[in-house]
């Protein structure tokens, strides 16, 4: 596989990513209420004739500043596509939130224009092109590394077609993984919450008992680490007796 051919995957994925996340954005409560504050501030006198294209003007810098960062292919500039998407994605997961603080501070009530279905799979593409262009900036290190001990052109294609190959399974499995866990949520949530229902704080219970979870776990793993510390001071030692001997 050409590293010309994966390269147009990632930008055809990073801008489907960013695409999505704009078209996400500007459909939430928080974006909403920033165009109306806008229109109704001397901004809006000056961009009056303009204003019914803001949504498209905003998808577009979108799209533009992913193509950018794209060309750079560099870890900092898939880094920041990957924050940039996160921003757009930010105002969506608001809307859904228990904790909307946002919305406490400029009195918000939550309408979406999107269902939670919509959020949770932008959210996991995402998540996935941000996975996808890590791995594809590790093939191409790999490529430059095999080039430059003197592998043929050829050698270093079937390479490439592997990892391909194992990035796509990893992405299949992943988003399976995620999405298995996100529907089963509500089961889970009436399964853990029925024994509790009679607790006049369940909420309090319910963390006391993960938070002494995690406390034993801890614990576990660092009573593991000093024994497996001193297994290794005490094989050193033995070592330094016999050269000694």
């Amino acid at each position: 596989m050409k590293e010309n051919f994966i390269r147009s995957i990632e930008l055809g994925v990073a801008l489907t990513a960013g695409y999505m996340g704009a078209i996400t954005m500007v459909q939430t409560t928080l974006y909403a209420k920033i165009i109306t504050k806008i229109k109704a501030s001397f901004i809006g006198e000056l961009l009056k004739s303009y204003l019914n294209y803001i949504d498209l003007a905003v998808i577009a810098l979108v799209l533009i500043l992913i193509f950018y960062l794209w060309r750079k292919a560099d870890d900092t500039s898939f880094a920041r596509i990957f924050n940039l998407n996160m921003l757009l994605f930010f105002s969506a997961v608001l809307d859904y939130s228990r904790f909307n603080w946002i919305g406490l501070i400029f009195n918000l009530k939550p309408e979406p224009e999107v269902s939670a279905n919509w959020v949770f799979g932008v959210g996991l593409l995402l998540q996935m092109t941000y996975l996808f262009l890590r791995y594809t900036l590790r093939f191409r290190y790999t490529r430059d590394e095999l080039l430059g001990r003197g592998a043929t052109a050829d050698d270093i294609n079937q390479v490439s077609r592997g990892q391909m190959g194992y990035l796509a399974i990893i992405l299949f499995l992943t988003s399976l993984f995620t999405a298995g866990i996100f529907f089963s949520v509500p089961f889970i949530d009436r399964a853990i919450s029925q024994p509790f229902r009679s607790v006049p704080v369940p909420h309090l219970v319910i963390g006391f008992i993960v938070v002494m979870g995690i406390s034993a776990s801890l614990i576990f793993y660092l009573r593991g680490s000093i024994i497996q510390k001193s297994s290794d001071n005490k094989v050193e030692e033995d070592k330094v007796d016999i050269q000694e001997i």
